[in-house]
């Protein structure tokens, strides 16, 4: 299949900073609040220089260092980290804007000390984290700490619920720069995720310390709930791995339509200077090729997304050096205009991405996945731009010279690609238009079935609008149906209702067509798709003989509504599935 994405959504002039449905750096009360209500957590008693700090002066670009995690799991000690430190300095890696060193999971000892507050294992860290924190910092570097927003990491050692403030507390005593805050055995907190990581941005700000907080929140989508009020970045994928399949499968969640409805083409437009989308940390220097290598720093640099290595530098290769290092692919992830690339083509595994430049220039990744040599060619027509232009290789450091109408890499084998930049310096380049808010979100009084809009978040394989799975019509109880739902077992599927709706409306059963003996349940949650609180409907067992069954639910002030079926293979139907707003 092959999309042209210009052409479908259209062209929109663009201010040097382009963020997505609301600008960190905005006046409050010009912003479009999608939302948490956070800031109005925050707001009062509090030191203001220090909310305006974390909001809009942490992480313009995307965040750069490395993290323990991908190297060495929970393997890590004192002088481990230090000789990574050492490395940074010595291989370069600090001035090429490696300066966060993220100490992750497995740091911690198993209980907290009498005063309830977390100490480091003093087997693996006999220094403590303090100096530790100080070693690295007088190498001018930054330094990152991981914990977890559940009662437990993922490593079983002492999470945050209950603690947060005084962890906070302790973390900035600590002088900690960045806190990967993760999500493990958080479904039990009896708080959304928004509520959860809205109450450790109130605790970040009330220390008064400038702290990066970086969301790993792979459960549920943190740009559907205003996470861009909350954190500097989050994750959009479950863990990367030391294979392409894995790279490529975090890249879609972030630049494709792997976890977003296809119109929005990605998760651009929710990203930009101050918030970013995360597929996760790098696995340069980890895969198998210097081919692979490339293709996945190149895709991380077009995407904006945040560049945390997680290769030993201790031992790195000359070549993985190079690749991490590589200046003018960093240039352009770091692009103070913060726009995240996006798909222009995508025809069977041979891929496209264009990432417009502060300078009037553009980016353009061209990328063929597939086993078989391609040529691949960039239309200027897909970018914005005519006639003749320029042309540079940016891992070659070349000018190729001027092209007319078209540029087109040849015989590039599976992971080849090339990275350009293309045009002269001027007007920034427009981007797509973003996908408006009415068009995803409930914002209309009356009814409004949700097939008239788009999910901004799914698991599982995407529903069938207005048809059952198989694409016929919904018939249930032998009334047929003209809007609504076919979904396949286990899907989840989120809507925006902005917290504008009232209730929720559907009639629910497994679709005729489905002749097996599962027994499956339709879910409605509240934002969370995991955790018994965020229920607020189910449907019990269901199979193939029981009636449809009718749901009238309240849903006022919730802004992200989650539809499950939950089984294995089972099809069924959420028809007539609509929110009403009283006139």
């Amino acid at each position: 299949m092959k999309i042209w994405v210009l052409l479908g959504i259209g062209i929109r002039a663009v201010l040097p900073v382009v963020l997505s449905v609301c600008m960190c750096s905005c006046s409050p009360q010009n912003r479009v609040h999608l939302d948490t209500g956070a800031n109005a957590r925050i707001g009062s008693g509090q030191d203001a220089s220090a909310l305006h700090i974390y909001e809009n002066e942490l992480a313009r670009t995307p965040p750069m260092g490395w993290n323990s995690w991908n190297a060495f799991h929970g393997d890590i000690d004192e002088q481990k980290i230090r000789g990574i430190a050492d490395a940074m300095v010595a291989l370069g890696m600090r001035d090429a804007g490696y300066t966060y060193l993220v100490i992750d999971d497995g740091w911690m000892a198993d209980k907290r000390n009498s005063e309830g507050k977390l100490v480091a294992d003093p087997n693996k860290f006999p220094s403590g984290i303090k100096a530790l924190s100080d070693y690295i910092h007088g190498k001018g570097l930054k330094f990152g700490l991981y914990q977890d927003r559940g009662h437990s990491t993922c490593m079983r050692l002492p999470g945050s619920f209950g603690h947060e403030q005084v962890d906070m507390d302790t973390f900035a005593a600590w002088g900690v720069d960045y806190i990967k805050l993760d999500s493990c055995y958080a479904e039990i907190n009896g708080r959304k995720s928004s509520d959860d990581f809205g109450v450790f941005k109130e605790c970040i700000v009330k220390t008064g310390r400038p702290m990066v907080l970086s969301m790993a929140n792979y459960t549920d989508p943190s740009w559907a709930w205003g996470g861009q009020e909350i954190g500097h970045l989050w994750r959009t994928s479950f863990d990367i791995r030391p294979r392409m399949s894995s790279v490529y499968y975090c890249a879609d969640t972030s630049a494709g339509d792997r976890i977003i409805h296809p119109a929005f083409n990605g998760l651009w437009q929710f990203a930009g200077p101050g918030h970013w989308n995360d597929p996760d940390m790098l696995q340069v220097g980890n895969l198998k090729t210097d081919i692979e290598n490339k293709a996945h720093f190149s895709l991380w640099c077009i995407l904006a997304a945040p560049l945390m290595a997680g290769n030993d530098f201790r031992g790195m290769s000359e070549t993985a050096r190079n690749i991490l290092t590589a200046e003018e692919l960093i240039t352009v992830n770091q692009d103070p205009r913060g726009i995240q690339g996006y798909k222009v083509y995508d025809d069977d595994g041979r891929e496209i991405y264009n990432k417009p430049l502060h300078d009037g220039t553009t980016a353009v990744l061209l990328l063929n996945k597939n086993s078989e040599p391609a040529n691949i060619t960039i239309t200027w027509d897909m970018i914005g731009l005519s006639g003749r232009q320029k042309v540079r290789d940016l891992w070659r450091r070349k000018d190729l010279g001027r092209y007319s109408g078209s540029f087109t890499a040849e015989n590039l084998p599976q992971h080849g690609h090339m990275l350009l930049k293309v045009g002269s310096r001027g007007k920034p380049l427009a981007t797509p238009d973003p996908v408006p808010l009415e068009q995803y979100a409930v914002t209309q009084e009356g009814a409004t079935f949700l097939s008239d809009l788009y999910y901004i978040w799914k698991r599982g394989e995407a529903p069938r609008y207005d048809k059952s799975f198989d694409g016929k019509t919904i018939v249930m109880n032998g009334t047929i149906y003209d809007k609504g739902f076919g979904c396949k077992a286990t899907s989840k599927i989120m809507f925006k209702l902005n917290g504008y709706a009232e209730r929720f409306k559907a009639v629910v059963a497994l679709d005729p067509s489905y002749q097996g003996n599962e027994a499956v349940n339709f879910r409605v949650r509240n934002e969370d798709p995991i955790g018994p609180d965020s229920l607020l409907y189910d449907s019990g067992k269901m199979t193939k003989d029981t009636p449809a069954k009718v749901i009238d639910i309240d849903v006022r002030g919730i802004d992200c509504l989650i539809l499950t079926l939950q089984g294995k293979e089972a099809l069924g139907n959420w028809a007539d599935a609509q929110v009403v707003v009283s006139n």
